[in-house]
């Protein structure tokens, strides 16, 4: 699976958890524990940075990129799981 795939996968994914965490009222850890949890099980752990630096090209502004930046810069997430 290219980057460009992986890239507009965890974006649609992202946006789908923002919907939950405005809507159902989940906790910014929860959210954060569900797209850790989501992207181990598709093996996108290893790739993180790289889809971090990609997303944020085209989507530092967006709602939902906060929850990809901090799977970056607190690892402690991905140790949860």
């Amino acid at each position: 699976m290219t980057l460009e795939k992986k890239c507009n996968l965890v974006r649609e994914f992202a946006e789908k958890l923002i919907r939950i965490f405005y809507e159902k009222k989940k906790s910014e850890e929860e959210v954060l524990y569900f797209m850790a949890q989501w992207a181990k099980s598709m093996k996108f752990r290893e790739y993180w940075f790289a889809i971090d630096t990609e997303l944020q090209k085209r989507y530092e502004c967006a709602s939902w990129f906060w929850i990809i930046r901090r799977l970056r810069n607190y690892p402690d997430y991905w140790k949860q799981i």
